[in-house]
């Protein structure tokens, strides 16, 4: 089955603690940190998906984090996607 993805290109990442996520962090369970992803999508509009730190770090080995025509973001992974670049507090 292929699930729905959101086709990004990554500007930057950053890992944070949960705390610095303010009131979204229950999307997150017991994570001791977690994965902040800014990028913009096919349109050119600016997202900030926030998700699984160790998803991150395989998006990052395989080289997929680094592709200019963009990878898949799914919502197993990245709960919680806001318009804009969010700054961690």
């Amino acid at each position: 089955m292929n699930e729905a993805a959101l086709w990004v290109r990554a500007v930057e990442y950053e890992m944070v603690d949960p705390d610095q996520v303010g009131t979204i962090k229950q999307h997150f369970g017991n994570l001791e940190e977690v994965a902040v992803l800014r990028c913009v999508d096919r349109r050119g509009v600016k997202l900030t998906a926030m998700g699984d730190p160790v998803h991150l770090r395989v998006l990052l080995a395989s080289g997929q984090a680094s592709n200019r025509d963009g990878m898949a973001l799914r919502r197993p992974h990245w709960p919680v996607v806001v318009k804009g670049w969010f700054q961690a507090s």
